[in-house]
């Protein structure tokens, strides 16, 4: 996947835990965070788990894994304060840290980077007796755009707003979607994801899938006005007898506030790359992401510790406009 330009960036349209619970001391509170995830029937949830896992083995710290709608609801949780760490992907951090597009309303300043995990793909599936071959052949078809909430969700909106397509969306979280497919209510549904999604895998066993494949032409249009999506492919066979298909892709990661504890998440930060190699061996997505990769595809500041650690354990070169206020 290639790396976001800095001209690009320029175009793109409190934790629980302070309370606790009466039983747990001071230290304990002190070392529990939690992170809002995505649905459990997705590869995102188990990457992110992932991540969390290797982080509790290796610092001071036990993350607990939340079920949530979404990079969407993960970023109105987080600016209330009802998060340590959040899910989230590019466009969602560049939007609510600016307070613009979904975010105008609920700005959120104070977002932080901390890593990508890696790059997502969109998924837009068809039932093959549907009927329906191309993006097209959507329009007016009752059509699940991707889970309440999610960044999947959004971005079917913008691409298909780009394209002229306008389906009969039919909003739901992704499971309830995929039981709308199977029993023939909806002619489809989509998510961004990494391949295979469980889910897709799982319909696909029972009422067959396809995939639908942007042309060429309909890339060029989407990624000139949408220059933080990347054409990616979804290859042959990925799905048991689904032909390739051109998607777009983007990446996805983990964010929290700037007023999460610096020296937490350098040690966050330090156990998640030192130990990457664990997380990519059960997530295959994730191999080949680097720290690299987080710098030249940042589209909010990073948080505080994270910097520490990429620029003075790792000594990248870190852009101007991804280094924090408070850092500066």
């Amino acid at each position: 996947m290639t790396s976001l330009s800095r001209k690009a960036r320029l175009l793109l349209p409190a934790s629980l835990i302070a309370i606790g619970s009466l039983g747990v001391s001071s230290a304990q509170a002190d070392t529990a965070l939690n992170i809002g995830a995505a649905p459990t029937g997705t590869g995102w949830f188990f990457g992110i788990s992932e991540g969390a896992r290797v982080i509790s083995a290796n610092t001071p710290y036990e993350i607990t894994v939340r079920e949530t709608g979404g990079t969407r609801e993960n970023a109105i949780r987080l600016s209330r304060g009802e998060l340590d760490l959040a899910f989230t992907e590019a466009l969602v951090g560049y939007e609510m840290f600016n307070g613009i597009g979904r975010f105008e309303e609920t700005p959120n300043p104070d977002a932080r980077l901390i890593y990508w995990i890696a790059p997502s793909t969109m998924h837009w599936a068809i039932r093959q007796d549907s009927g329906i071959e191309t993006f097209e052949d959507l329009n007016g078809a009752r059509f699940n755009p991707s889970s309440i909430g999610g960044g999947g969700e959004y971005i079917t909106e913008l691409v298909f707003g780009i394209l002229g397509v306008e389906p009969d969306f039919q909003r739901m979280r992704i499971n309830d979607a995929a039981e709308g497919v199977t029993d023939g209510r909806l002619v489809g549904f989509s998510y961004n994801g990494v391949p295979p999604i469980p889910a897709f895998t799982e319909v696909h066993a029972s009422r067959p899938l396809q995939l639908l494949s942007l042309s060429d032409e309909q890339v060029e249009a989407v990624t000139a006005e949408l220059p933080f999506l990347t054409p990616t492919l979804v290859p042959a066979d990925t799905y048991t007898g689904m032909s390739e298909a051109q998607s777009l892709g983007i990446y996805m990661g983990v964010a929290a506030n700037a007023s999460l504890d610096e020296d937490t998440v350098y040690a966050i930060t330090r156990a998640y790359w030192e130990n990457h190699e664990q997380v990519a061996n059960s997530f295959k997505p994730a191999d080949g992401v680097t720290p690299q990769h987080v710098i030249d595809n940042a589209t909010f500041p990073l948080h505080a510790g994270a910097l520490r650690y990429y620029r003075d354990d790792l000594g990248l070169e870190i852009p101007e406009d991804v280094i924090p206020p408070e850092a500066q």
